[in-house]
């Protein structure tokens, strides 16, 4: 038994059938002597609904992934040389290519008769994202192994961002004023350098936003994923006694037929066994007496 194989069975199965199967294959794997992967397999976490279809739309649409990752990794470096022009493009590019997405994810939810709702598409959104803000995300998307939702890293949020166009001053019909001597002497470099230094400032002050953005999201996920997750092993804890007690019902309904069917045989023998008492005492009344 394979792990890598036993992850990808599970995560692209039912999702409702998720732990009974590792329980099965995590037993199957004690029996055969092997414990390490036993544990291993006993680890996996069950998918949360917006983890599962994203592990589904991996799946059954490997190339559109794939496409999404490469975009990720353009508009990582065109971030990193400080491309304006191709930051904007591919910005515009991963936009469209996630809403296709999900549109794709939609597809398939409604193939597996599931139901795609706002917070569930906010999720699925959020793993995209992440997965083209960072490749350790990337990586996770397309192993379609996620239990849940991605997010992206708040060192990667910046990549989110895209640079302002220029505008036009405000009062453009105003003549130019001419510049002095000294402004006419400078170099284009430093012009360059001022617009440069311009463009980083307001990239610091978005990062900034986003980063705060992020701490506030993330702290809303991380509560909802504890609370989830605690519910969840609520729901198993308490699905598995039911389980138990439905089974204990079932044998002591059984045993209850039984000890009625007992109760009449044991009835009909007092009722034998008192008339013969009866007849005895009768016969014994009318002997005479020595």
């Amino acid at each position: 038994m394979d792990f890598d194989a036993v992850a990808a069975e599970l995560y692209a199965g039912s999702r409702e059938e998720f732990t009974g199967r590792r329980n099965e294959l995590a037993a199957e794997a004690r029996k055969a002597g092997d414990r390490d992967l036993a544990a291993r397999i006993k680890e996996l976490r069950k998918p949360t609904s917006s983890a599962w279809l994203t592990n589904r739309l991996v799946v059954e649409h490997p190339d559109e992934i794939g496409e999404l990752t490469e975009l990720g990794e353009s508009l990582r470096e065109a971030h990193r040389s400080l491309a304006s022009d191709d930051i904007r493009e591919l910005s515009h590019r991963r936009r469209e290519q996630i809403n296709r997405l999900l549109g794709l994810a939609l597809e398939v939810a409604r193939a597996e008769g599931v139901a795609m709702s706002e917070p569930i598409t906010r999720e699925i959104e959020s793993s995209l994202e992440a997965a083209v803000a960072g490749e350790e995300a990337a990586a996770q998307l397309t192993a379609a192994r996620l239990s849940g939702a991605l997010t992206p890293d708040l060192t990667d949020m910046w990549l989110m961002a895209v640079p302002p166009t220029s505008s036009a001053p405000k009062n453009a019909a105003k003549p130019a004023r001419e510049k002095p001597e000294s402004e006419k002497k400078k170099p284009v470099h430093d012009e360059l350098a001022a617009k440069r230094a311009e463009a980083e400032r307001r990239r610091r002050e978005e990062r900034a936003h986003a980063e705060e953005r992020a701490k506030r999201t993330a702290a809303e996920r991380d509560r909802a994923a504890s609370e989830l997750s605690e519910l969840e092993s609520e729901a198993e804890e308490l699905g598995t006694r039911v389980e138990n007690l439905e089974k204990e019902l079932a044998k002591l309904k059984q045993r209850h037929r039984e000890v009625r069917k007992a109760v009449a045989a044991a009835e009909k023998a007092l009722e034998k066994a008192t008339g013969a008492a009866g007849a005895a005492e009768r016969a014994l009344t009318s002997l005479p007496k020595p």
